[in-house]
């Protein structure tokens, strides 16, 4: 239990991040808490990669997948295994919508395949050894069974930074009245399909302000809207909530607001379901056929890396020689339960995320990916999603992989790396 890189996370960041590094040759070990890899694209039932492709240039132009590598290998496989369709355009922006049950499945067999490579479920980390500004030893538990490991690296893929905390390294974490706001998703069976075409959801939503003006829905559930699943006969419903509760302000690590969360979410899609069913046509027979894991959670603790990513690097469409991963989607900012607000780029084109956003500030031999890497609050808002966490995660697991060096040196042999992988189409 003495890998060469050990990955804190199995979600797209950390799942990418052990791809690559065991395809560099490097003994990796992959842990994560749940039961299946994915994090929130199967935990928490997301179900459409964003960020995945370049912001289109034009209305008509082909949608294209921004990185080489992993990204566009997941993309091809989806597809061609019929787990997802698309890509689909939605205003200015490409999506791959996926069904989340089977995606756990497929990343289960992506690492199976993949030599050099352990993962270890349920498992987390618990405590860490730091000498002379490196983690020497990691201790992880797995249902009170303890493990010592001495990994030569590491990634933070957990999206809370739990490694910077248990080493007590600098992170950020946005007050509460600004962190962008959880989301709750629901697998919904037995609907219409033509309730989700033409005008449909306009009566939907129509449905539920009445509801809710009358005082038969609670006006959190004025976040709620549907998209049709991959899944013939199946939706989702995804409802933003507001987080806070009565105990405590919106805090993504608090337990006491994660419980509300939790419960707030289950009781009011349900009381949403209901009320549909009752109302309008093609919900007669709906029900929830699946409850995600746990709440989709946007935004928690920030590492404070070597540089950090900014809103204007993102709007500026900024790139460098350090720049290992593209970064295309919007800055979409949900700092209340009422919907996305999107802010693009002045130009539709990608940042470029540098490696010394995805190293840590004081360890040498740490490296971040996914939602907690280096950057601003609302810089956060666009490399969170899945599609470019599997950009940063590959790029974060090559480094972890070549030997220790200066990170001009390293960003460098990572852009060669990246440039022999599998092109974007």
């Amino acid at each position: 239990m003495n890998p060469d890189v050990l990955i804190i996370g199995g979600g797209s960041a950390g799942v990418a991040a052990a791809l690559a590094a065991a395809r560099q040759g490097a003994a990796t070990l992959l842990v994560e808490r749940h039961g299946f890899l994915g994090g929130a694209g199967t935990a928490s039932l997301v179900h459409s990669f964003c960020g995945l492709y370049d912001l289109p240039p034009s209305p008509d132009a082909a949608p294209r997948v921004s990185n080489p590598g992993l990204p566009a290998e997941l993309e091809r496989e989806l597809l061609a295994q019929g787990m997802a369709h698309g890509p689909l355009r939605m205003g200015r922006v490409d999506v791959l919508l996926h069904q989340p049950q089977r995606l756990a499945g497929f990343l289960d067999q992506w690492c199976i395949k993949q030599s050099d490579l352990e993962v270890l479920l349920h498992t987390e980390v618990t405590g860490c050894a730091v000498e002379a500004n490196r983690i020497t030893k990691v201790t992880l538990q797995c249902r009170g069974t303890s493990l010592q490991v001495q990994p030569r690296t590491l990634v933070d893929a957990s999206g809370d930074a739990v490694l910077a905390v248990h080493t007590g390294h600098a992170f950020e974490m946005t007050p509460a009245h600004e962190l962008q706001r959880p989301a709750y998703i629901v697998g919904i069976g037995e609907i219409d399909a033509s309730t989700l075409k033409g005008d449909g959801p306009l009566k939907i939503a129509g449905c539920l302000a009445r509801a809710i003006q009358e005082k038969k829905l609670p006006a959190s559930a004025s976040g709620a809207h549907f998209r049709a699943s991959p899944a013939s006969g199946e939706a989702f419903l995804t409802l933003d909530l507001p987080g806070d509760s009565p105990d405590c302000a919106f805090d993504s690590t608090d337990p006491r607001s994660l419980t509300s969360i939790e419960m707030q979410g289950r009781e009011v899609t349900h009381a949403i379901v209901d009320h549909l069913k009752a109302t309008l046509d093609g919900f007669a027979r709906a029900r929830i056929t699946t409850l995600p894991v746990r709440a989709g959670i946007r935004e928690s603790r920030r590492w404070i890396g070597e540089s950090i990513v900014t809103e204007d690097d993102i709007l500026s469409s900024r790139s460098g020689e350090l720049s290992v991963a593209n970064a295309t989607w919007p800055i979409e900012l949900r700092e209340t339960a009422r919907g996305p607000r999107l802010v693009y780029p002045h130009e539709p084109k990608a940042c470029g995320i540098s490696l010394s956003a995805l190293r840590a500030r004081d360890l040498r031999n740490v490296f971040i990916a996914g939602r907690c890497l280096s950057a601003t609050h609302r810089a956060q808002a666009s490399t969170r999603v899945m599609g470019t966490a599997l950009a940063t995660g590959q790029a974060a697991g090559i480094a972890a992989a070549l030997p220790d060096q200066n990170t001009a040196l390293l960003a460098s042999q990572v852009r060669t790396i990246l440039s022999q992988l599998q092109p974007a189409k």
